[in-house]
This record gives C-alpha cells, sequence and structure tokens, in this order.
C-alpha cells in the first residue's frame, strides 16, 4: 500500500494523538523485527548472536567448535598527509555447552594483510577478548589481542604484508555452562608525508571454544566430617532399633 494511502485511512478513523502512538508503535514493531537472534550448534557448543549487531565483522559460519568470520569492510587506511585513521567494531558472542558440559576455554585468531611504506607511516591491529561467566557475572576473565610479530616498513607499495594476532582465555574455573564472549576489534592506520600510505585490512576472524563433556567434569569430594555425620547417624538408627525391639 502507498504510504499516502495508508496516512489517508489511518487519518479518517484516528484522531491525531491515537494516530502518532499507533504509527510509533507499528515502526516500533516492525524495526525490531529486523533482528533476531541466532543460534547455530556445533559440535560441542552452541552460539548465539544478534545478526544486526554483527557490525563489520559479518556473518560467521561454523565449523566444528568455531565461528569464522570474512569481514569485507574492515579497513584503516591513511594516504599521504591524511594523518591518523582508526576503524573499531566489538561484537557479543553467547557460547553454551552441550550436552551438560563446561566452557573450557576460548581462543581469538585474526589475519589479514597490509602496507606500511614511508618513514612515518605505521599500522596496527588489536584489541581485547572478554568472556563474563553468564551465570556469575562477577567472574571475568580477559586476554589482550596482539600482533604475533610488529608490522615492519616496506620499500613498494605492493605485494600487500600478512599479518595474524591472537588471544585466548581460560575459563575451566569457573565451571560454567554459558559464557559471554565480547571481540573488540581495533585497526590502526598512520601517514604523515606525501608518497605513504598507511592501510591494514583485517580479513578473517576465527572464534573456538572448547567444551568439557559432563562425564569429564571433576566431581567435587565430600569432605571427611560428612562422613564421619554419616557414620554416626547409622550408628545412632542402629542403637535406637535395637532399644525400641527390647
Amino acid at each position: 500500500m502507498d504510504i499516502s494511502c495508508f496516512n489517508l485511512v489511518v487519518g479518517v478513523f484516528m484522531n491525531k494523538r491515537t494516530k502518532s502512538i499507533f504509527l510509533f508503535m507499528l515502526f516500533a514493531f516492525f524495526g525490531n523485527s529486523q533482528a533476531s537472534i541466532v543460534t547455530v550448534n556445533g559440535t560441542n557448543v552452541a552460539f548465539s548472536y544478534d545478526d544486526a549487531l554483527l557490525d563489520l565483522f559479518g556473518a560467521p559460519t561454523v565449523a566444528g567448535d568455531q565461528l569464522f568470520f570474512t569481514p569485507t569492510a574492515f579497513t584503516a587506511k591513511a594516504i599521504g598527509t591524511a594523518g591518523f585513521d582508526f576503524k573499531n567494531s566489538t561484537l557479543n558472542i553467547k557460547a553454551t555447552a552441550l550436552n551438560g558440559g563446561t566452557i573450557d576455554t576460548v581462543s581469538l585468531t585474526e589475519r589479514g594483510d597490509y602496507i606500511s611504506k614511508g618513514d612515518s607511516s605505521y599500522v596496527e591491529a588489536g584489541g581485547q577478548l572478554r568472556v563474563t561467566d553468564l551465570n556469575a557475572p562477577l567472574n571475568e576473565v580477559t586476554d589482550a589481542i596482539t600482533l604475533t610479530t610488529p608490522a615492519g616498513k616496506q620499500g613498494t607499495f605492493l605485494p600487500t604484508q600478512n599479518w595474524q594476532a591472537f588471544a585466548d582465555a581460560n575459563v575451566a574455573g569457573f565451571g560454567t555452562s554459558s559464557v559471554n564472549i565480547t571481540i573488540e576489534n581495533i585497526l590502526v592506520a598512520l601517514s604523515n608525508a606525501f608518497g605513504e600510505l598507511g592501510f591494514i585490512e583485517k580479513k578473517g576472524v576465527v572464534l573456538g571454544v572448547s567444551a568439557l563433556p559432563f562425564d569429564n567434569i571433576t566431581p567435587v569430594p565430600l569432605p571427611a566430617s560428612i562422613w564421619l555425620f554419616g557414620t554416626a547417624l547409622f550408628g545412632l538408627l542402629g542403637y535406637s532399633k535395637r532399644i525400641n525391639f527390647i
């Protein structure tokens, strides 16, 4: 239906104030309906995310217990005297252990390519991996995303050079089945002189989550006092039955 016709029909049956409330509710409903929580199951872990909040990461694919992102527009670049360019994006993902297991470790591998030509040029990739226990939110582990090798200078614009960065978090001590994973990504490029270039692009992000199966979870031993209490209780019950029998 044409929007002008729609407004005409609505205007016939509603006064101005009622019409405004109705339109607000209508657009709010349809606006929210565009976003949805997506859940994909891996081998031992289920991943959930809001597909409207993927930003520069793009939609992932699942392989085993890994989510693989292939960004196409996550780039920072500074050409000539442009100075400084900064790109960032943050993503939240819920990971839940399947079959009664618990989350063990979370690892992050990122890769891409770069150009750093000229004395003043500079590029960098970094950020933070943050893992929060959803059953006890004060339990949290963080790790910096760092390049395996610093980005070096090059004498020519091409070919581009590859970079790789890592971060990981061990959360086995939480004993939890569900965590929120926050990936904060930052790209930086700098160039201050004519004929120089700083360019860096993220092309792949692999999030891996390992889970301990239920039968591998170490049971918490009962303290010795419990066993002593149980022994005494059974003895007392036996003595009571003997008295009643007599």
